[in-house]
């Protein structure tokens, strides 16, 4: 969790930092009004289609003995995911944002994201419709109760956005999501979760494509 929390401060400060230093350096006369607002706001839905996960569980089951079970599922399964974001424009063509919300990520399980995401915007002027590529990296918290269960996820994407204004746009987007998470083993003999004291591995890789739109001020 430090070390996450670690990253993130330090990529907010430098979006902060080097916006000011361009400015100093006299990429804007004074009074003059940028084509676009320096900080950014936003609110993303997607959905999220699973269509692949891989699951390592070992336990001591209720009769005593230990299982060690590896599965690997491609059964496609549907999600959704609802995001704020609060940002920085970094030049005309980069922003750097941290997000965060609510969402699903498979079969019974929901986290909340806590993220930075790095975009880049084609041409030069951001008063017209561009197209969309960024990456994102962060943590992800499936319960705040027990935070062995923190998850890391990662984004990787494209899209298109349309030029509302000067400071609205709405954004169309497609990625590639991947979450490496710890979910709760299911003993199906016993009808129950393994209880945390029986528990002795419980990872998780779950790819999953996104659809989703945003609207950004």
């Amino acid at each position: 969790m430090r070390r996450f929390t670690y990253v993130i401060s330090v990529l907010f400060c430098l979006a902060v930092s080097v916006p000011a230093a361009a400015g100093r350096q006299g990429n804007t006369c004074p009074g003059e009004r940028r084509d676009f607002p320096r900080f950014t706001f936003g609110v993303e839905t997607s959905y999220v289609l699973t269509f692949l996960n891989y699951s390592h569980f070992n336990f001591i089951s209720s009769d005593g003995g230990r299982r060690d079970e590896r599965t690997l599922t491609d059964v496609a399964m549907s999600n959704g995911q609802i995001l704020v974001s609060g940002g920085v424009n970094i030049s005309d063509k980069l922003n750097l944002s941290l997000y965060t919300g609510y969402g699903g990520v498979y079969r019974r399980e929901r986290m909340v994201p806590l993220s930075m995401r790095l975009s880049w915007y084609s041409g030069g002027d951001p008063m017209k419709n561009r197209w969309i590529a960024f990456c994102g990296l962060g943590a992800g918290f499936n319960d705040f109760s027990d935070l062995s269960r923190i998850s890391a996820e990662g984004k990787l994407g494209c899209g298109y956005r349309i030029s509302l204004n000067r400071s609205a746009k709405l954004d169309f987007l497609l990625a590639f999501q991947e979450v490496f998470t710890h979910p709760r083993a299911y003993e199906s003999d016993a009808g129950n979760y393994v209880p945390v004291e029986r528990l002795r591995r419980n990872n998780a890789f779950i790819s999953a494509f996104t659809f989703g739109f945003a609207l950004v001020f």
